[in-house]
């Protein structure tokens, strides 16, 4: 199987996954949650108009989180079709991890190493679970899963190494993944002439973005075990 194609197995399911997060992503709960001191009128102001904030402030940061991810996986294959070990591909990846680099300042040194090192194993797990697919003859993800992995264990692939927030579910409350926004870009006209008076914001929506995640992952995984159950039925009942 061509690396191309293992790739865009991949990215089918973290497009999946990034489509229902943004369906999923409660833009008014992100907001009155994740804005701490003053901000309270333009958090108002914001709440006014939440399909302008999810068009311009959480799809942006999806696409980017999705981009993100898929030059991850790039380099979690260099490492899958290598003889070396994941540490000699570490800083690459995490470089690329969006929850490494959110990772709040205030979290201790040795804290800060365990979270980076789970997420380096998760990643050196996908790797390994990537490898077989590789060296399959088949074009196609699905083909070359079933061609190479039993029915149980391509659900196991599924189901535990295409789940991004996996790894850091225990350490939600070490996170912060936050973004400025900025009322007057935001809402367009209206909010420029209000946005001379309403200052930018920081806000925190790390919880509301895993959970967002992590339903949309129940989701897609939901669906990618429909299909594995559906080609392995078709090829034991043809």
């Amino acid at each position: 199987m061509t690396r191309a194609a293992v790739q865009a197995g991949f990215e089918r399911f973290v497009g999946d996954a990034m489509d229902a997060s943004l369906e999923h992503f409660d833009v008014a709960r992100a907001l009155r949650r994740g804005v701490d001191g003053p901000g309270g009128s333009v958090v108002d102001r914001l709440l006014g108009d939440t399909r302008a904030v999810r068009r311009r402030v959480v799809e942006p940061r999806l696409q980017r989180y999705r981009r993100q991810v898929l030059a991850q996986f790039d380099v979690i294959l260099k490492y899958a079709d290598s003889d070396d070990g994941i540490d000699a591909f570490r800083d690459e990846i995490l470089d690329h991890d969006i929850f490494a680099q959110s990772i709040s300042p205030d979290v201790p040194p040795a804290r800060r190493r365990e979270i980076r090192e789970r997420l380096l194993e998760r990643h050196r797990a996908l790797g390994d679970a990537a490898a077989p697919l590789l060296d399959a003859p088949e074009d196609d993800f699905w083909a070359a899963a079933q061609a190479t992995l039993d029915r149980t264990e391509a659900k196991r692939l599924v189901e535990e190494q295409f789940v991004l927030t996996r790894p850091v579910r225990e350490y939600t409350d070490d996170l912060a993944i936050s973004t400025t926004i900025d009322p007057g870009e935001v809402l367009g006209g209206l909010g420029r002439v209000l946005g001379g008076r309403l200052p930018s914001i920081e806000v925190t929506y790390t919880e509301e973005a895993i959970r967002a995640l992590r339903r949309a992952e129940r989701e897609v995984v939901a669906d990618a075990t429909a299909e594995i159950d559906r080609r392995f039925d078709a090829s034991e009942n043809p």
